[in-house]
């Protein structure tokens, strides 16, 4: 029960900030070539890799204890 919570905090936490990402770049921009396409991929990705360090960083003792 513990670690569903922590999961679904993650995925909560890295949601908002893609959502957050999108809003503040793209909100005036048309996806209408495969250039901006292939930036707000980019631009997904890095949020993924930042969200995926920080929980990292954050929960690895917790894991690796047996604590989740």
């Amino acid at each position: 029960m513990k670690e569903e919570k922590i999961f679904e905090s993650v995925h909560n936490y890295t949601k908002f900030k893609i959502i957050e990402m999108i809003i503040e770049k793209y909100k005036d921009t048309k996806l209408t070539n495969l250039n901006h396409i292939e930036q707000l991929t980019d631009d997904v990705l890095k949020t993924l890799a930042i969200c995926g360090m920080k929980f990292h960083t954050e929960l690895k003792d917790r894991f690796e204890k047996g604590d989740g």
